[in-house]
């Protein structure tokens, strides 16, 4: 996977910032996400979603499952990601995605 994605400064604002466990999902969400729409197996996942699950989430960042778990509610809480969830896998889908990456300067 190659490219760039965008950080604005208000992030150190947002309201899990000082939770390095919150700050290092989402961040990995965000990364991973699509920057397109594309399929996988049959599978529509769309610009702002990623498809995994808690093993493979846990894996990739070192966090625990249970860790996982606590933060990915948090996020949907708060309105910051959607979850589709099925017996295989779960789609994660960023909020207002295009806000984080638009091609758009914000001020």
């Amino acid at each position: 996977m190659e490219g760039w994605i965008k950080l604005h400064r208000r992030f150190l604002d947002w309201e899990w910032f000082g939770s390095s466990e919150m700050v290092k999902l989402f961040i990995f969400i965000l990364i991973s996400a699509n920057y397109d729409n594309s399929s996988w197996r049959g599978i529509e996942i769309k610009k702002g979603q990623y498809l995994t699950g808690i093993k493979s989430l846990s894996s990739k960042t070192n966090i625990s499952e249970q860790t996982i778990r606590t933060c990915l509610s948090r996020l949907k809480n708060t309105g910051e990601i959607t979850i589709e969830s099925t017996n295989k896998y779960s789609i994660i889908t960023i909020c207002n995605y295009d806000s984080y990456q638009s091609e758009q300067k914000t001020t």
